[in-house]
C-alpha cells in the first residue's frame, strides 16, 4: 500500500512528458536584418504608397559570422530571394550600415556566381541594425529601432486603405 506522501515523492522523481520549455527558449531573437529592411514601408496614408525605401540612420549595428548554414543552402536562399529584392534599396541600406561594396547594378553573371551569393547572404542575413532610425522618404516620419526591433506602429486612422 502506498501512502499519499510517498506517492507525491514518486511523482516528483519521474520525468514528466508534458513539460514545456519556457516561451523565451522557443523564440529565437531576430534583430533587424537588411533582408527585413528591404520589405519595410511606411503604410501611412500620407505616404501615398511611396513610403519605400526607408532611410537608415544607424547608431549601432551588429555583424554576425556565417554559422549554421552551409554554402549550398546560402546560395539557394539568395537565388530564391533575389527576384523580390529591391536592389537599389539594398545597396543604399548596406552603405548606411558601413558596407559600401555592393555593386550599383546586379548582373545575371553575379547572381550565378557562388561566391557572390555567399557574400550577399552575409549582407542580407548577418548585418543587423541594432539602434537607429528608419525615415520615410516622403513624409519624413521616423520609426525608431531599439534592440534590433523597428517600431513601425501607426494609428489605425493613419493607415492607408488596403483592399484584400
Amino acid at each position: 500500500k502506498i501512502v499519499e506522501g510517498e506517492k507525491s515523492k514518486r511523482r516528483k522523481t519521474r520525468p514528466r512528458t508534458n513539460d514545456k520549455p519556457p516561451a523565451e527558449a522557443l523564440v529565437e531573437r531576430v534583430e533587424m536584418r537588411l533582408l527585413t529592411h528591404n520589405t519595410l514601408t511606411n503604410n501611412a496614408a500620407e505616404a501615398k504608397g511611396n513610403g519605400f525605401p526607408l532611410k537608415i540612420t544607424a547608431k549601432s549595428i551588429r555583424v554576425d559570422e556565417n554559422t549554421g548554414t552551409d554554402g549550398e543552402k546560402q546560395v539557394m536562399f539568395v537565388n530564391g530571394v533575389l527576384p523580390s529584392l529591391d536592389w537599389n534599396a539594398l545597396v543604399e541600406a548596406a552603405t548606411a550600415l558601413g558596407v559600401p561594396t555592393l555593386p550599383a547594378m546586379l548582373s545575371v553573371e553575379m547572381a550565378a556566381d557562388e561566391e557572390f551569393c555567399k557574400a550577399l547572404y552575409h549582407v542580407l542575413m548577418n548585418l543587423h541594425l541594432m539602434e537607429g532610425m528608419l525615415t520615410c522618404p516622403v513624409t519624413g516620419r521616423e520609426f525608431p529601432v531599439q534592440d534590433g526591433i523597428a517600431n513601425m506602429i501607426i494609428e489605425e486612422e493613419e493607415a492607408a486603405a488596403v483592399r484584400l
